[in-house]
């Protein structure tokens, strides 16, 4: 177990800014909220919304990704890679929660 928690780091994985984000999420959810107050936040589309705009600022400001050329922006490449920091979001959150129950018994 200590050996994937090492390769998530050294892999650069764990500091991807949609997974940090899932990771605090789920942490604050498992120190504030009781299971029904987790399951209507993760029911909410509002929250997935918010994501996906995280997510969409993140790759259009700072993620960019061109084409061959290197002049004109790969929109679709890039519209690819929000639905990616979405997946992430909810995978490290999911996983975290996991995670903190599997500590915590």
């Amino acid at each position: 177990m200590i050996k994937g928690i090492v390769a998530l780091f050294t892999s650069g994985v764990i500091f991807s800014p949609m997974v940090l984000l899932g990771i605090f999420l789920a942490v604050y959810c498992m120190m504030r909220m009781d299971a029904e107050q987790m399951r209507a936040l993760f029911m909410d589309y509002r929250l997935y919304v918010w994501v996906a705009f995280i997510s969409f600022v993140h790759v259009f400001l700072f993620k960019k990704i061109y084409k061959d050329d290197g002049v004109s922006r790969d929109y679709v490449a890039m519209i690819i890679s929000v639905l990616g920091g979405i997946i992430k979001f909810v995978l490290a959150c999911s996983l975290m929660i996991s995670f903190i129950v599997l500590l915590s018994f």
